[in-house]
């Protein structure tokens, strides 16, 4: 029973690390993924009292990430293309940034306080590393957002590229503790 939440949870954390574009559609949206996510922890909370915390979070994300489904033509990075956002945007971008942050700390937290019951130690160190680098990546990504109105368009681009490539490393490092407690903690 549990092996199918964390199963979802896995899936969940796909979707909302990786962005892959059709055009103007993408095929990996966020708010599928926090579907997936308030999946699991619906399944999990049994597990923990920790895991129920996190549906309020995911609820809120689907309903701010519902937008990602279709993408705007003139956002592409590889091209050099990107638009300027106005403020809203930039708002609701930190907003789901915090959000999320706090999301993948309860998933974390979660997996912790199991590991620590059991006294699995290894696990229990790892999701420790991976929370850590997975929160400095992103409180790095928050502070670069209100400057990135007056930044250069050229190293908006690099910093971007930069930071989206170690933001999914740090989104990988959570997933494969996640993919693990499905083997361990069923």
């Amino acid at each position: 029973m549990y092996a199918k939440g964390y199963n979802r949870l896995f899936w969940g954390m796909i979707f909302i690390s990786f962005n892959i574009n059709l055009g103007f559609i993408n095929i990996l949206p966020g708010f599928l993924g926090y579907i997936f996510i308030y999946s699991g922890l619906s399944i999990l909370s049994s597990q923990h009292k920790v895991f129920e915390k996190g549906k309020i979070p995911a609820v809120i994300l689907i309903l701010l990430t519902l937008k990602e489904i279709w993408q705007d033509s003139n956002n592409n990075v590889l091209t050099g293309q990107i638009y300027n956002p106005g403020l809203f945007t930039l708002i609701i971008g930190s907003v789901v940034i915090i959000i999320r942050i706090y999301l993948i700390y309860i998933l974390c937290k979660g997996v912790y306080e199991l590991c620590k019951e059991r006294e699995l130690n290894k696990l229990k160190d790892s999701i420790i590393s991976s929370w850590k680098f997975y929160f400095v990546i992103s409180l790095l990504y928050l502070a670069y957002v209100p400057f990135s109105i007056n930044i250069y368009s050229e190293f908006r681009i690099i910093f971007v590229i930069i930071v989206g490539i170690i933001q999914t490393i740090a989104s990988i490092s959570v997933l494969l503790v996640l993919k693990k407690c499905k083997e361990v903690l069923v």
